[in-house]
């Protein structure tokens, strides 16, 4: 049985998870695509950025992690990005991610493959979910998608556009992955979009999204809509005219294209492209409270985290998800106090540094 409280970090979870999981769903979870180098990559950015501590403080200290985004308040600026179908790690899914979620303060982004229905999982963790959307099949059925989130109480919709295309995950092929019998699809079935037994590797085909769709998305949707997957600052710029409320600069964890930027690299670009006011989050290689505030510092609003809760979701389903929370919660609180602040609007560009061999931190790239 796992003791949680002798797991302190993000990597004792990855740790005692991967060594426990079946061979191909824990590849399934870790691997990328073509050589997984992206996957590595994203997460190694974050040791190309230092951060430079002020240590004296401005005046008292007075700790506060929370942030606000579209009218929520966060315990810290973190999110659980869309991860599908749970049921791999864990019979619970995305109930416990999401009452985990909930019961930290942050919010929980549901994809549309997850293996249960989006209604109940948004039941379970009341005004802490958002709704993430794939396209399947037609407009018609993408409307109809839309309007299922909004009756089940979602709090934003985010397009992803970086995923209509299957990727090359040659480790997942390797290792033998096919869903296993018992996960399903219960957002497409309640949608009438999967009949019968779902594909046998776990994809749905989608449909490719184009700004025309985007534009057409918006205007079907009263919600908050963040799109998932800008990487360009021409593109942020071109989201923030069609009427985003919200950018995820994200590469879909390295899963689906060899050789792209980490997206570290690719956040002051988007941040500095878009006005002040235009939230703008990162994806991708977040494995601590540390990277967090550097995140932050960088420009964005909040980060998104995808394989650390997943590890825990698996080892001890919605304490494994928490106990992941409470850690990431408590190293950037204590990042955010040696660093010489008290609060998160206080970090910016000038807690941070790069060694002098790299190009600076600052600067639209």
């Amino acid at each position: 049985m796992t003791t949680l409280d002798s797991l302190l970090s993000a990597a004792d979870f990855e740790r005692r998870w991967m060594a426990q999981a079946d061979r191909a769903i824990g590849q399934y979870v870790a691997g990328g695509a073509g050589s997984d180098g992206v996957v590595a990559a994203n997460a190694a950015a974050f040791d190309e950025v230092w951060l430079q501590p002020r240590g004296v403080h401005e005046g008292p200290v007075n700790l506060d992690t929370t942030t606000a985004l579209f009218g929520r308040r966060l315990a810290f600026p973190v999110v659980l990005a869309p991860t599908s179908p749970q049921r791999l790690v864990h019979p619970d899914a995305e109930l416990a991610t999401a009452r985990a979620a909930a019961a930290r303060g942050v919010v929980s982004i549901v994809s549309t493959d997850s293996h249960y229905p989006y209604s109940e999982i948004a039941e379970a963790a009341p005004g802490r979910t958002w709704f993430q959307l794939f396209a399947y099949r037609s407009r018609r059925h993408v409307e109809a998608t839309l309007e299922f989130a909004e009756s089940c109480g979602a709090s934003a919709i985010v397009v992803t556009v970086d995923a209509s295309f299957a990727a090359r995950r040659l480790s997942t092929q390797r290792a033998g992955y096919r869903l296993p019998a018992g996960v399903d699809y219960g957002t497409l079935r309640a949608l009438g979009i999967l009949r019968g037994d779902p594909p046998v590797g776990g994809r749905h085909d989608k449909l490719p999204i184009t700004w025309a769709d985007l534009e057409w998305i918006r205007s079907r949707t009263a919600l908050p809509m963040l799109v998932k997957g800008v990487l360009r600052p021409v593109d942020a710029k071109r989201c923030v005219d069609l009427g985003a409320d919200g950018a995820i600069v994200s590469n879909h964890g390295g899963r689906q294209l060899d050789g792209v930027v980490p997206t570290l690299f690719a956040l002051a670009g988007v941040v500095d492209a878009v006005p002040a006011q235009h939230p703008v989050l990162l994806d991708g290689g977040v494995r601590s409270g540390v990277d967090v505030a550097k995140a932050v510092a960088l420009g964005a609003r909040a980060v998104c985290i995808g394989r650390p809760y997943l590890w825990g979701l698996g080892l001890a389903g919605r304490q494994g998800v928490e106990r992941v929370l409470e850690l990431i919660g408590a190293e950037f609180g204590d990042a955010l106090l040696q660093l010489g602040t008290s609060t998160v609007a206080e970090l910016d560009r000038g807690f941070l540094t790069r060694p002098h061999h790299l190009a600076p931190v600052t600067g639209a790239g």
